[in-house]
């Protein structure tokens, strides 16, 4: 059912609005086009994937949420429309908002990243060269106050804190994650990421889901030997157009999901206001999600397939069996089991979309890889949320990398983010603009 309109006095009290929903193209003067902004964000994606030391995908999401916040700041401080993530003081008449967002994102990225060979600065010189809009220097003076604002709140945030739990290590324990054997590094992905502040959220536990299953239920027995059969890198059920979507769903999740939200925006004809939105909101939502993921992966350390498989005989449970020279499809990432990371942040980026298009019918085409690789070479075509869904609940136990439970359990947990923080942050300035494609709760 269509979410009723609130009125901004109930707004303000509850804290619980609806999501406008895009609409007919809005370029004007006073909103420029979206171009800067989308260049700005490939600028980031690219910045985050070639910085030194590497990221991996779940901490390179929370530098593009830095980058996306300080946009989106500063885009609403100068054009309004929506309301921002954070106020910070700043006079913003007759400012550029193309100079703004070129401004944020580049000082953003230099204050975390640095510019190793000036990369960033020469794209930066070319964003501001191309702008003939009025009011170019004040709007680099926005851009700058948003990022710097953005850098002060975040200051504390835990990013890379260190954890002195030794995790991942000791005797092998029935279901206690271990490090995966090699070519899996030797090491806790992270794990810094389960006790940081969100950006959204109240705190990194607010939706932590129940404990998986017993060891020695019948659930877990089902669950264990459907990826043991579907997982394996040398499967004899699992079909070559199973094999594809498992090795689909390995590509970047940087890249995939700021590349979709980029082609959603452009082929929707959003403006510049509306593109950092969904960007912002893209970004943050999902980067949020997998910080209250990796909270129950850590708190819960449970096992991988591939360790419970090669040592099934220790489980206690007469329905599974050892093979000790059990493989995955797809190379295990080094953090606990439970739940799936992928789950939690792809459905909740769908759930982004769904918002902003005003509809669980979303038809997007998202992009992924082939082959086992994590490079973009292909794309695949969504109707709806829930295909997307049950896909990605597929895809992990098929590469081996998850039990059923601990997908859906992903899934679960990136929904109630996105419908949490959706109603609460990114909420168009007045009430005529609401409507949304989120499901009633």
């Amino acid at each position: 059912m269509r979410r009723i309109v609130i009125l901004a006095a109930a707004l303000a009290v509850t804290g619980v609005g609806s999501l406008a929903p895009i609409a007919a193209p809005r370029t004007t003067a006073a909103t420029p086009s979206a171009q800067v902004v989308l260049d700005w964000n490939l600028n980031a994606v690219t910045a985050v994937h070639s910085s030194t030391p590497t990221k991996f995908q779940t901490e390179g999401l929370v530098y593009m949420s830095y980058v996306q916040a300080a946009v989106y700041d500063a885009v609403t401080a100068i054009a309004g429309r929506y309301q921002p993530y954070h106020v910070f003081p700043v006079d913003t008449a007759g400012a550029s908002v193309e100079a703004a967002v070129a401004s944020a994102a580049y000082n953003t990225l230099v204050d975390y990243l640095g510019d190793p060979g000036g990369v960033l600065a020469t794209e930066y010189g070319n964003s501001l060269a191309a702008i003939s809009q009025p009011g170019k220097a004040k709007g680099v003076a926005v851009g700058k106050a948003a990022a710097d604002d953005i850098v002060a709140l975040r200051s504390h945030d835990g990013r890379n804190a260190p954890v002195a739990t030794p995790y991942g290590t000791g005797p092998l324990v029935p279901g206690r994650w271990v490090f995966a054997p090699a070519p899996s590094a030797q090491s806790a992905q992270t794990p810094w990421v389960a006790f940081m502040q969100p950006f959204l959220l109240d705190s990194a536990s607010q939706f932590r889901p129940g404990p998986p299953p017993s060891l020695s239920s019948a659930q877990w027995a089902t669950e264990f030997n459907e990826v043991k059969a579907y997982g394996a890198a040398n499967s004899a059920v699992r079909t070559p157009e199973q094999t594809a979507i498992a090795e689909f769903w390995n590509a970047n999740v940087i890249n995939a999901d700021n590349q979709a939200m980029r082609d959603l925006a452009t082929s929707h004809d959003l403006d510049l206001v509306d593109t950092a939105r969904l960007l912002a909101m893209g970004d943050l939502v999902g980067t949020d999600a997998l910080i209250a993921c990796f909270d129950s992966k850590y708190t819960y350390t449970f096992w991988r397939p591939v360790t419970a498989i090669q040592n099934g005989t220790i489980d206690g449970n007469p329905e599974t069996t050892a093979d000790p020279t059990w493989a995955p499809l797809l190379t295990t990432p080094n953090h606990p089991e439970y739940p799936a990371a992928h789950g939690c942040a792809t459905a909740a980026v769908a759930h982004v979309f769904a918002a902003v298009l005003g509809s669980q019918k979303i038809n997007i085409d998202i992009p992924g890889a082939t082959g086992g690789g994590s490079t973009i070479t292909t794309s695949r075509h969504y109707a709806t949320v829930a295909d997307l869904e049950r896909e990605i609940v597929n895809a992990r136990v098929w590469a081996g990398l998850h039990y059923r439970d601990s997908a859906e359990a992903g899934v679960d947990l990136g929904r109630r983010v996105a419908h949490w923080a959706l109603h609460r942050y990114f909420q168009p300035l007045h009430a005529d603009h609401a409507g949304d494609g989120l499901r009633d709760e």
